[in-house]
Order: C-alpha cells, then sequence, then structure tokens
C-alpha cells in the first residue's frame, strides 16, 4: 500500500503534471482567455517536447523511463528540456504573452541550467525542485496565502525516499535550489 501510494504522489507531483493545472492557472490571472492560451502555447513548447523525448528515447533505448532512474540519462534530457524553454522564451516574448509566463518559462530555463549542471555531478531531486518552485511561483502570484503549496514538499520528499529514488540530501538539495532560483528569476524579472 505504501509504496502504491509513493508512486503516485511521484506521479502526480511530477512537474510535468504539476504544469497543467499551474500554467493555466497563472494564466488566467494574468490575461484571462488570453492567458490560457498562451498558457497552453507555453506547455506545448515548455512540457510537451521534453515529454516526447523521453518517449522516443524509451522506444529507442537510451532512455530506461520516465523518471529518468539513471543518472547517466538526465544531462542530455536536461539539455533538451533547456533548449526547449529557450524556444518558449522566443515564442512567448515575440508573441506579446502576458509577462508571468515569460517569466515562469524564464524559471525553467535557470533550474534547467543549474540541473543540468548538478545532474552530470549528482543526482538532484528534479521532483522537489519542480515542486519547490512551482509553491514560490504561487506565492509569488498569490501572496502568502499561497503558503499552503509547500505542504506538498514534506509528502513529496517521502514518495521519493519510499521509492529509493534519492537521497535525503538530494531531496534537501532539490527543495532549496528551487526555492532559491525561482525567488531570484521572479524578482529580477518583477515588472
Amino acid at each position: 500500500m505504501k509504496a502504491q501510494l509513493a508512486r503516485w504522489v511521484s506521479i502526480l507531483f511530477d512537474s510535468s503534471v504539476l504544469s497543467l493545472g499551474v500554467f493555466p492557472l497563472v494564466g488566467w490571472t494574468a490575461a484571462g482567455w488570453r492567458g490560457i492560451g498562451w498558457a497552453v502555447v507555453a506547455l506545448l513548447i515548455l512540457t510537451g517536447i521534453p515529454l516526447v523525448y523521453i518517449q522516443v528515447g524509451m522506444r529507442r533505448g537510451w532512455v530506461s523511463d520516465w523518471e529518468l532512474t539513471r543518472r547517466g540519462e538526465r544531462p542530455r534530457f536536461i539539455a533538451v528540456s533547456f533548449a526547449s524553454d529557450v524556444l518558449a522564451l522566443l515564442v512567448l516574448g515575440w508573441g506579446n504573452a502576458p509577462h508571468i509566463l515569460w517569466m515562469l518559462a524564464l524559471v525553467y530555463a535557470g533550474l534547467g541550467l543549474t540541473m543540468f549542471t548538478i545532474s552530470s555531478m549528482w543526482k538532484i531531486s528534479l521532483h522537489m525542485v519542480g515542486v519547490s518552485g512551482f509553491s514560490t511561483l504561487l506565492v509569488f502570484v498569490f501572496g502568502a496565502g499561497a503558503w499552503w503549496t509547500f505542504l506538498s514538499l514534506p509528502l513529496v520528499a517521502w514518495a521519493r525516499l519510499e521509492r529509493k529514488k534519492h537521497t535525503p540530501a538530494q531531496l534537501i538539495a532539490g527543495a532549496v535550489g528551487g526555492i532559491l532560483i525561482t525567488t531570484g528569476i521572479l524578482l529580477l524579472t518583477a515588472r
């Protein structure tokens, strides 16, 4: 039962899944239906391209599973993800998308570049990076009332430990990294 619960927590709190709710919510808050339209464009680029890479990689054998369990699989995935971040920044910027969505794409790029650097040497928790980054973003957009989103961090940490995917140090580093990088980028690019 615990193993199954940990698996579902890992799936539901993956940044690809979380982004499906966060992007439209932020887009709607920024610009109503126009914002949702831009959120969909951002999702197709930021999440769609990396997911296609994993799917193709699993079929061709250079990716073991959806969670990129082997550390050696991560640098190439993060490089593909970073390229999609840059593409999203260009499309959102040129298309005059809501600034907060452009900022979110910049957060993705900043986290991607940092995680690429770290993952080439050490297996940091990308789950914790994503969850802490999204929680930080939600507090930035909705104010202190969104603090409760950080309550998901212990749950995700438990699930990743239960599944033996990370050490406590990898989980803590992911959480702290996601918060600090997201905060820095949001503060530097806020209007």
